[in-house]
């Protein structure tokens, strides 16, 4: 597997994190000062079509989201998973990201050790490896790459979950959204013979337009794709009886009142066809990195001041965006979440950071419906290189650990 190849599932395409607008870039520069001076269930696709509710004990224990919207809700393709009340744990496990401002080459990926790290830190229950792949031709549907093949199979063989993210990319440039609904229904057919291929994300921060390198949002008729894109994917899912196979989209985590026109867009162009075909919606989000500001810092400190903002994210997509595309029954899922370190932002401040995070979403999991959670991602792109970009990891560009490795170790064997 060549460098090159290897960006392609575990470097440089990985994108949801840092683009955003700059009425939501220019706020925080602020607080980055400020800052360095001081699970609802989803649904089971059956190939009659129909959904049926799944059983709990009792309504008192439904969530508050679920018993506002009636009794028909749909059941989790994994109900053991929902039951315990339990995140599912997962990571982006390269290095290289998708930028807004100019990095480096990744260091080129090695594949032993970046196994070695995995396996430290899964835990025993699930564990999800989010990776992502590329739509720019009509002729990408004919096959999944040899290599990419080989990566994902090797994970689950190992028995890692894959969630792959089917980016909406094509050179033409106006657009071509029948040929990567074309490449989804093969990619449906062709990922779905792999049971350990648990879930497929179509189309990757299709509201930030601003970051060709990092969102599908820049490339023409990007709403449109992501749309059909999961219609067919559910469509296609159904019709192979593939039970496993859940679908969903994400939503960079920007100023959720300028956000929602994308989701009443989602509603309208594709009604109810397309609500029925979403099993999760996914956020991006980066606390003190990327989208809206952290709140002041109180006697919370920085670790207050991620848990406001999570709890606001959770609740605006859960009690606002979701109902206006009329997906109030659709689970959440944390799709990327992270902090990068530089010389601004410690280590001390990831650990911190991915704490706060990780334990309030855990705890009002139940309440806003979010079922896992994705730390983007296992290691630095260039640990030597002066951008921010390329220090998103939890190790170094060699594999040695950064302080927040144990972190979330302990927290998928604490909450997982």
């Amino acid at each position: 597997m060549t460098a090159s190849r290897a960006s392609d599932a575990f470097g440089m395409v990985t994108a949801g994190t840092r683009r955003r607008t700059l009425a939501a870039v220019l706020p925080l520069l602020a607080i980055l000062v400020l800052t360095c001076a001081t699970s609802s269930p989803a649904a089971a696709r059956k190939s009659s079509g129909k959904t049926t509710v799944q059983r709990l004990s009792g309504k008192a224990h439904l969530p508050a989201w679920l018993r506002k919207t009636g009794s028909r809700a749909r059941p989790s393709a994994k109900p053991d998973s929902i039951s315990t009340g339990r995140l599912r744990f997962g990571i982006y496990p390269g290095g290289g990201a998708g930028a807004v401002g100019p990095r480096g080459e990744p260091i080129p990926e090695d594949p032993v050790k970046r196994m070695a790290a995995l396996q430290r830190l899964r835990g025993t229950g699930p564990f999800v490896l989010h990776l992502y792949e590329d739509y720019r031709r009509p002729s990408d549907g004919a096959a999944i790459p040899s290599w990419l093949q080989t990566q994902v199979s090797e994970a689950t063989e190992r028995g890692y979950e894959v969630e792959m993210v089917l980016r909406y990319r094509p050179q033409a440039p106006t657009g071509d959204v029948a040929g990567f609904t074309s490449f989804v229904r093969r990619r449906v057919r062709q990922y779905g013979q792999d049971k350990g291929v648990t879930a497929l994300q179509i189309t990757n921060e299709a509201n930030i337009t601003v970051a060709p390198d990092a969102a599908d949002g820049w490339y023409a008729g990007a709403r449109r794709a992501l749309v059909r894109g999961v219609v067919a994917a559910d469509s296609e899912a159904r019709a192979a009886g593939l039970s496993h196979l859940q679908i969903g989209f994400n939503w960079a985590n920007n100023l959720p009142a300028f956000e929602r026109a994308l989701f009443t867009d989602l509603r309208r162009i594709g009604g109810r066809d397309f609500a029925a075909a979403v099993d999760w919606v996914g956020v991006d989000a980066y606390p003190g990195t990327w989208g809206p500001a952290l709140p002041l810092l109180g006697t919370g400190g920085l670790a207050g001041a991620v848990r406001s903002a999570t709890i606001a994210t959770m609740r605006a997509l859960r009690e606002d965006l979701m109902p206006a595309a009329g997906l109030g029954r659709a689970a959440i899922r944390f799709a990327e979440s992270g902090y990068p370190t530089d010389a601004l932002r410690s280590e001390a401040k990831q650990v911190v950071v991915m704490q706060a995070a990780v334990e309030t979403i855990s705890e009002f999991r139940e309440r806003y419906g979010v079922t896992d959670y994705r730390w983007f991602d296992l290691r630095d792109a260039d640990s030597a290189h002066s951008s921010f970009e390329s220090h998103y990891g939890i190790t170094y560009d060699d594999y040695s650990p950064k302080p927040a490795f144990g972190t979330f170790r302990d927290l998928v064997a604490r909450l997982g």
